[in-house]
């Protein structure tokens, strides 16, 4: 069958056409829903029940998990708030992420959203919980609020952050979450806000090749001779507690970018 010139044009035109339509489609397959978190010390990528130096001392985490909320991603300037996909980790507003080294089913470093930004350039969220969900009961809540071991009690609500380290001859634990809170027992929620809210906003750049977040526990810990005396469990007066909380606060944050990824946005 012969086709004619102008036949044969619109052929080729159609073939580019379709091969154009299929990269995009490949291009939109690339872009990001989800991303990814993991605990650095010094630089050096950490795992669980695994050994890194620390001065003289071998250390290694024994349970490193987190809430964060109040997610937000910016796109074209304008600051929108994602709808996380429910699972044991997260719930539409919340996730918990790390890793509790005795239970291999509470594992998770991945923010997974339910939508996909291609044009992200930034993420916002904060470390901990919102005081409505704070101090709910934990026996009747979605998963992940609902485990017992990231929970202090109604009156004073959920560990943020639940650090607990070990070396050979040494422990050491950060429990991070509302303290001051007033109820009329600690099997009872606040009415109000507590006095030490503790809870954290960071802000880092993100891209479709540039979502990886980096836990910082260098940072964390910066300025702490980590033992059993040095532990914090969030009291305002203890001084190893009021360290870790300006390091919270500091400019050499918690939460950065691993180093290969900060070269590439150059």
């Amino acid at each position: 069958m012969l086709f004619s010139p102008l036949n044969r044009i619109l052929i080729l035109a159609l073939i580019f056409f379709l091969a154009a339509c299929d990269g995009a489609l490949k291009e939109k397959a690339k872009a990001f829903n989800s991303i990814e978190f993991t605990p650095h010390f010094n630089g050096e990528s950490l795992q669980c029940n695994r050994d890194f130096a620390m001065g003289n001392s071998q250390w290694q985490f024994n349970q490193l998990q987190f809430f964060i909320s109040s997610i937000e991603i910016k796109v074209n300037d304008i600051w929108l708030k994602p709808t996380l996909i429910k699972s044991s980790y997260q719930t539409e507003e919340i996730a918990l992420l790390g890793e509790y080294c005795a239970d291999t089913n509470q594992e998770n470093w991945q923010l997974v959203f339910n939508d996909i930004y291609e044009q992200a350039s930034q993420i916002r969220f904060t470390l901990g919980l919102p005081f409505a969900v704070n101090h709910l009961n934990p026996l009747t809540q979605e998963s992940p609020l609902n485990i017992p071991s990231m929970f202090w009690g109604w009156q004073k609500g959920h560990k943020f952050l639940r650090l607990e380290m070990t070396s050979a001859n040494e422990s050491w634990l950060f429990h991070l979450g509302s303290v001051g809170c007033k109820a009329s027992s600690p099997l009872r929620a606040p009415k109000q806000e507590c006095l030490y809210h503790n809870r954290y906003t960071y802000q880092l750049p993100i891209s479709k090749t540039n979502n990886k977040i980096s836990f910082d526990l260098s940072a964390l810990i910066q300025g702490i001779k980590l033992s059993a005396e040095t532990s914090c469990q969030s009291s305002p007066e203890n001084k190893n507690c009021q360290q870790l909380i300006k390091n919270l606060l500091s400019e050499n944050s918690l939460f950065t970018q691993p180093a290969h990824y900060k070269q590439e946005s150059l």
